[in-house]
């Protein structure tokens, strides 16, 4: 999604009359488009930001330095934002570009290969700062949506549709669920495919996985991030579904859609999550099979519940979980391509 954003946020600044500069020392303008949702992801912005700021003075003393995205909604007080010309949070592309060029220009054009289709989230996962500084759910109009597909249908790529819970979307016009925009979406011409992240298991639905099978533009890859393969660790994090709901999904997809492709995200080393609790996630990873996963350590994140919860692992027996459910996963991929 921040991609997404920054492209957008490019396109709006040339059509404004800016031009991309060839180095970031030289730039009369130097933007960080910022993620927070891991720890590490944030610590190495604020480096950037804090080298950038030293190259400036140094060099280029009438730089502008903007910061935009997660990391200032989440907070304005790090150090390193000191001496930065314009902070804003999310949702403020339109703004930056008013503030740089003196000009506005609306967002709601296609760029690249994905859309937003919906802003927000409303499932406060016990590990995630998404809802806190991206705000409460709001979708947008179908009308708007079918018009930024209309401009980039033909990029030659798949389109990808975004949220960070597709699954939920309704169109504040009409009442439109995802599975009648991803059906009128299907019935436009051209020669194209589209894909969908991320989806939500609790909200994975027979009448989505029907929608999938029916329309051949959607492609045979779903990603349904399951975060754990234990009971205890799921309602931790308040993800709303136990691990046999999850695998009911799974089978669901796997019976209705011939050759389908199941991706998710795994986080190992949760607060709380004992051996046993990992050995349960390493036995449902493995009768699963996914055909790829994203294995993370858990990250740490200010302002989110498990924040505060007891029984934080350290470092280094997070990342020894993460490194044995990778190389699991490995085995189980070459496993399958040898078949």
């Amino acid at each position: 999604m921040n991609a997404h954003e920054s492209d957008k946020l490019a396109h709006m600044l040339v059509t404004s009359g800016m031009v991309k500069s060839n180095s970031a020392e030289d730039a009369d303008a130097l933007i960080f488009q910022t993620c927070s949702i891991r720890n590490t992801a944030a610590q190495k912005t604020l480096t950037h930001i804090a080298q950038a700021k030293k190259t400036r003075d140094k060099s280029n003393p009438s730089q502008k330095i903007c910061v935009i995205g997660c990391l200032s909604a989440e907070d304005r007080n790090y150090p390193e934002l000191v001496g930065v010309d314009h902070i804003l949070g999310t949702n403020e592309l339109e703004a930056l570009v008013e503030i740089l060029t003196g000009s506005a220009i609306s967002q709601n054009f296609g760029v690249g290969n994905s859309i937003i289709i919906a802003h927000g989230c409303e499932n406060f996962c016990s590990y995630c700062i998404v809802p806190y500084v991206r705000g409460r759910e709001h979708s947008r109009c179908v009308d708007e949506i079918i018009a930024e597909f209309e401009n980039i249908k033909n990029c030659g790529e798949v389109i990808y549709l975004l949220g960070q819970n597709v699954n939920t979307y309704k169109c504040p016009r009409t009442g439109f669920g995802f599975v009648e925009l991803l059906d009128k979406i299907s019935s436009i011409n051209g020669d194209f495919k589209i894909n969908f992240m991320s989806s939500h298991p609790k909200d994975f639905t027979l009448e989505l996985v029907n929608c999938i099978a029916r329309n051949p533009k959607i492609e045979r890859n779903i990603h349904l991030p399951m975060q754990s393969g234990c009971d205890k660790i799921l309602e931790l994090m308040n993800r709303g579904y136990t691990v046999s709901e999850y695998i009911a999904k799974i089978e669901m997809l796997r019976e209705h859609v011939p050759g389908v492709r199941i991706t998710t995200d795994m986080i190992c080393g949760f607060p709380g999550e004992t051996i046993e609790d990992f050995n349960q996630t390493i036995a449902t990873f493995k009768q699963i099979g996914f055909n790829a996963a994203f294995i993370f350590p858990y990250s740490r994140r200010t302002g989110t519940v498990a924040d505060k919860m007891p029984g934080q692992i350290e470092e280094k027996e997070k990342k020894r979980r993460t490194s044995e459910l990778v190389d699991i996963n490995r085995k189980i991929l070459t496993k399958n391509k040898d078949v």
